[in-house]
């Protein structure tokens, strides 16, 4: 048997009794006589009203607006972060150089060459002149005497290493003609006069010749700067003497610390990489990177590397180094 069904319209004023053969308890409501073993019965209604002052979206404008604010300072803390690509290759210094051409003359020992500024080059080398030799064939100044008719070999007999050798002819005692350099020397210190050194050979006395020295080896003041290889050969921008005509080769590099970013304390994403399949890569957040020192962290070849976010990002300035010059690394700022 179906419940009986009973419909109450809001705000009529009629209630419901629902105790056991309850009279009416007042003249507007309805008695419902129930057996202690009824189901429950339903009960319809179209609307139901709030008590006064009930919390209904109306009475909410405040919190509504608290809530949007909110939603609005979460969103916009999340927006993306502007990455900047700091990659590139770990700077080198000049280790060492040779000489392409080594001059016609005015070369003294310690003069030091200045190499030129160009793309890619923070700061040029410095280099030395180490030692000199003959820069040609030396001219006759004085043709001397009592020497032996025929061939000679002629010695230079001033100036600190090794002396230069000559060959020439003599004769009528005197001196007639230079041939070629046998050794060109390898002077620490040059002969004394240049224009004017005496020389020995085939019992001649008085024979002077004129000297042009050039290069013979180079040596490395100021290593510079560079981030990435030259092309050889290198035109010296200025000397610090008179030599002339010399270029020069710059054969190996160091690897330097390369700053990657400088201090940042509003950075939110850092991350390197190292690049190279056969070198490690030296990063360091405590200053200039250098393998095997307090606060340089060592990534390996291949990919080997690290990254920093949400509140472990570091806000130190960045220095990295390799075990070669111009190693590549990828690096991410943001």
């Amino acid at each position: 048997m179906a419940l009986p069904t009973l419909d109450v319209t809001p705000g009529s004023g009629a209630t419901i009794n629902t105790l056991p053969n309850a009279p009416a308890v007042t003249a507007s409501s309805i008695s419902v006589a129930l057996a202690t073993d009824q189901a429950a019965i339903a009960v319809t209604a179209s609307a139901l009203p709030l008590p006064t002052g009930a919390a209904t979206a109306a009475n909410q404008t405040a919190e509504i607006s608290s809530l949007a604010a909110i939603l609005s300072a979460i969103q916009s803390g999340d927006a993306a972060i502007s990455v900047t690509d700091r990659s590139g290759y770990i700077n080198g210094g000049v280790a060492s150089a040779t000489v392409q051409s080594i001059g016609t003359q005015g070369w003294v020992p310690g003069d030091t060459l200045t190499l030129p500024m160009s793309a890619g080059v923070s700061s040029p080398a410095v280099l030395n002149v180490q030692s000199t030799q003959l820069g040609a064939v030396p001219t006759l100044v004085n043709a001397g005497s009592g020497g032996t008719n025929g061939a000679v070999t002629l010695t230079g007999t001033t100036g600190t290493g090794t002396r230069f050798t000559l060959s020439g002819t003599i004769a009528g005692g005197v001196l007639t003609a230079i041939g070629s350099i046998s050794v060109a020397g390898n002077y620490t210190v040059n002969p004394t006069n240049l224009a004017s050194e005496p020389v020995t050979g085939g019992g001649l006395t008085g024979a002077v010749v004129n000297l042009k020295m050039a290069i013979l080896a180079l040596g490395v003041t100021t290593p510079g700067v560079y981030a990435a290889p030259v092309t050889n050969p290198v035109t010296p921008t200025s000397t610090s003497g008179s030599g002339v005509g010399a270029t020069v080769n710059l054969a190996t590099f160091t690897p330097l610390s390369t700053q990657v970013a400088t201090s940042n304390a509003g950075r939110q994403y850092l991350a390197i990489r190292n690049e190279s399949a056969s070198a490690n890569l030296g990063v360091s957040l405590s200053g200039a990177a250098a393998f095997g020192s307090l606060g340089t962290t060592t990534f390996y070849p291949s990919g080997g590397g690290y990254e920093w976010a949400a509140n472990r990002v570091p806000s130190n300035a960045i220095s990295v180094i390799g075990q070669v010059a111009f190693q590549q690394f990828t690096a991410w700022e943001g």
